[in-house]
């Protein structure tokens, strides 16, 4: 009798691609590549705001006070609401603006201001002034933007020694739509 081995049959199956290593592998990358990229996208979205400054060194340098300013804003609790109707061109258009404590009463500040920034030139930056009505906490200003597209704004409320603020965007359209 002889010792002769018969060859066995490789029986891995390829054909179907999700039980092949090299597409999972591949796939896995894949989804990595796009978690990644969607977190850095969120974060640079949520954080920097991407406006100018004249000093960015001495602005770094005093983000241990920047951060400071902000623990003292959440200790406030300050609830500041902005409700933002459609803003045309050159077109005035009436803000109202807010102010309640965390219990829920009416705060008279002594200073509102609202900041809009032009991400796409600093030229257009404007600052305006809220002014109280005939109800405590409640201030009201009239918005008049001279050029269509996005806007950063930032609106802050000064009582004291204490500040507050909220931010966000705003997309003003043409006056002709």
């Amino acid at each position: 009798m002889s010792n002769v081995q018969v060859p066995v049959a490789i029986t891995k199956n390829w054909s179907k691609p999700w039980r092949n290593p090299f597409v999972i592998f591949w796939f896995v990358i894949l989804i990595t590549v796009l978690a990644v990229n969607f977190f850095m996208v969120s974060m640079a979205i949520v954080t920097a705001p991407g406006l100018v400054n004249d000093n960015p060194y001495k602005h770094g340098a005093n983000y241990e006070k920047t951060l400071e300013a902000r623990k003292a804003q959440a200790l406030l609790a300050w609830q500041l609401s902005m409700t933002w109707p459609e803003v045309k061109v050159d077109t005035p258009t009436t803000l109202t603006l807010t102010i309640k404590d965390k219990d829920g009463v009416p705060i008279v500040a002594d200073r509102v201001d609202l900041y809009a920034y032009r991400p796409a030139d600093i030229k257009d930056d404007f600052m305006l002034k809220f002014v109280p009505t005939e109800q405590a906490g409640l201030y009201t200003a009239q918005l008049s933007v001279p050029k269509h597209g996005r806007w950063d704004w930032i609106i802050e409320v000064h009582r004291g020694a204490d500040k507050s603020s909220i931010a966000g965007e705003l997309f003003v359209v043409d006056a002709a739509k």
